[in-house]
């Protein structure tokens, strides 16, 4: 069974190519990119293929950390986030990072990563998946 979605956190060099090279070894690999986030030299991949992920930034010979993440659907309409944060937090539970993955036909869905992973599932009513 695989880990899931995992948020892979990298620091690149600071010069001119460094996410293509990292974009290219992951194309290599056969890699889907879910989304990402880039702030300066800081970069954030998610993927659900992740022994893939954890070789190809091996190869490069870059350093990473990863994080578990969590799934949630919810309607497309201005307040849904509020509301989601919002049972969360007042679980006492932190969301530490959070992309969006898609919006179609009225959904967004989110993935995201928490302080408290089983608090997370119970407030939300999330169950582990089971493979088949």
């Amino acid at each position: 069974m695989g880990e899931g979605r995992i948020e892979f956190k990298i620091e690149l060099q600071d010069e001119a190519g460094q996410l293509a090279l990292v974009s290219r070894e992951f194309a290599n690999h056969g890699i889907n990119i879910e989304t990402m986030c880039a702030i300066d030299t800081s970069v954030v991949i998610v993927t659900d293929q992740t022994a893939e992920a954890r070789m190809a930034l091996n190869a490069l010979g870059i350093g990473f950390s990863t994080t578990q993440l969590l799934s949630q659907s919810m309607p497309d309409k201005p307040g849904a986030l509020a509301e989601f944060s919002e049972r969360l937090g007042e679980a006492g539970v932190s969301i530490t990072s959070i992309y969006v993955l898609s919006r179609i036909q009225g959904a967004t869905e989110l993935a995201f990563s928490v302080d408290d992973m089983d608090k997370a599932r119970a407030v939300l009513n999330m169950h582990e998946s089971v493979p088949p």
